[in-house]
């Protein structure tokens, strides 16, 4: 199921701008719907193994890295 990335963003325990950052980096995997509507598929992003080490109960929550 698509989410938007503030719905991800709970699922996974993450933060959002940690999420924009992986798509704009290109590491994970974002479908665009016109000019505004993003969405991810947070099971593609846990069948990858995306996650890596951060994993999904140890998420990073520094708003101080985000560079929007």
């Amino acid at each position: 199921m698509l989410l938007t990335i503030t719905k991800a963003a709970k699922e996974l325990g993450l933060c959002t701008a940690h999420i924009r950052r992986k798509i704009r980096r290109g590491e994970w995997p974002a479908y665009r719907f016109g000019s505004k509507a993003t969405r991810i598929d947070v099971a593609e992003i846990r069948t990858l193994g995306r996650l890596g080490v951060e994993g999904i109960s140890t998420p990073r929550h520094n708003e101080s890295e985000v560079d929007e």
